[in-house]
């Protein structure tokens, strides 16, 4: 008998242990988050912080390419070069001269192709007589027909560029087109001495321009909600409050990346609030957004009375590792903000679309 009664307790301690591990690895294959353990869902009130909004941000200034000036049909030697880099462009400034005759910039609708007389017809006439108007040769309107007042126009022309016998007929040699008015030179390619550039050489490059400049930092553009001391290498630069603000004038003021090329040009920088104001520090995870991604909100109690977690919306300022500054208010000062929102609530908690 006491040997059954044995060979029971043995039968049992072994069957037991593998019955249960049977059933364990059952519930696993049914739902194996059925036995993972539960987060712990963590309550606290943000913590009240002075904030200085401080965050490091890059500058990009992104540049256009200058434009080319290029020669007409010339002859014969350069005998003065009348621009340099630096200086401005536009219609009837005098770029060199070639045996004597001086050569003026145009800002016509298109490039001056043949020569031009009385009784000439078209669209060139026009333009023709639109840059002696600018000139101040020509008084009246300009149209399409090369008559006796586009002649006597011409002649002055002649006389201000310092052709020797006038005749009235129009050279297109003498006017060189400009793609744009107003254009500053950036590098000239002719110099005195020097055989006059065959048609299609260049004269000289526009000087690049500043196309668009951007703020952003690691978290995208940056938003300028308030006034801000921006500072390079820990010396303070200046106030700005828009992204205008931020400008040709500024950057002159700031140093440049290696890294920076013709074509664009970065600045790191620092912004901080003039003023620091007072904010609420709360976990990053415990921050989220609206569907539309217009809106931030947390999730919380205000007791422990409290039966189900509400939404409140939230202004971000700044942030910090691991940690988000938002807008101060007396009401969320008061609100036990819910840590991890999304492993206690899962797809219940998303912001309320306003």
């Amino acid at each position: 008998m006491k040997r059954v009664v044995s060979w029971l307790i043995i039968v049992v301690l072994a069957v037991v242990p593998l019955v249960g591990v049977g059933v364990f690895s059952w519930v696993q294959a049914q739902d194996p988050e059925e036995l993972a353990p539960k987060p712990t869902a963590i309550l606290q009130k943000p913590t009240t912080i002075t904030d200085d909004g401080s965050v490091n941000a890059t500058i990009t200034a992104t540049y256009k390419q200058g434009m080319t000036v290029f020669a007409p049909s010339w002859q014969g030697t350069i005998t003065g070069v009348s621009i340099a880099p630096g200086a401005t462009v536009s219609t009837g400034t005098e770029l060199l001269k070639i045996d004597g005759v001086a050569r003026l910039a145009a800002a016509s609708a298109s490039p001056f192709y043949r020569s031009l007389t009385v009784n000439d017809k078209g669209e060139d006439v026009r333009d023709l007589e639109s840059v002696l108007q600018t000139l101040g040769y020509f008084k009246r309107k300009p149209n399409t027909v090369f008559d006796d007042a586009t002649r006597v126009a011409v002649i002055a022309l002649e006389k201000r560029i310092g052709v020797t016998d006038p005749s009235g007929v129009f050279d297109p040699g003498w006017l060189v087109w400009l793609p744009a008015d107003q254009l500053a030179v950036g590098s000239v390619n002719v110099q005195v001495n020097q055989q006059a550039p065959a048609v299609g050489e260049p004269v000289f490059v526009s000087a690049s321009s500043l196309d668009a400049i951007s703020t952003a930092t690691a978290g995208g553009p940056f938003a300028f909600n308030g006034t801000y001391v921006l500072s390079q290498n820990g010396q303070d630069v200046a106030t700005v409050s828009r992204a205008e603000d931020v400008n040709q004038d500024l950057l002159s003021r700031l140093q440049a990346d290696d890294s920076s090329n013709a074509d664009a040009r970065q600045y790191q920088v620092s912004l901080r609030y003039e003023q620091p104001v007072q904010a609420l520090s709360v976990p990053s995870a415990a921050v989220l957004t609206d569907k539309d991604g217009g809106g931030t909100c947390v999730y919380g109690k205000y007791s422990s009375k409290d039966a189900k977690y509400r939404a409140v919306s939230v202004t971000v300022t700044s942030g910090t590792l691991g940690k988000t500054h938002v807008q101060y208010t007396d009401d969320l000062a008061g609100f036990y903000v819910l840590a991890d929102p999304l492993a206690i609530m899962g797809e219940g908690a998303q912001c309320p679309s306003k």
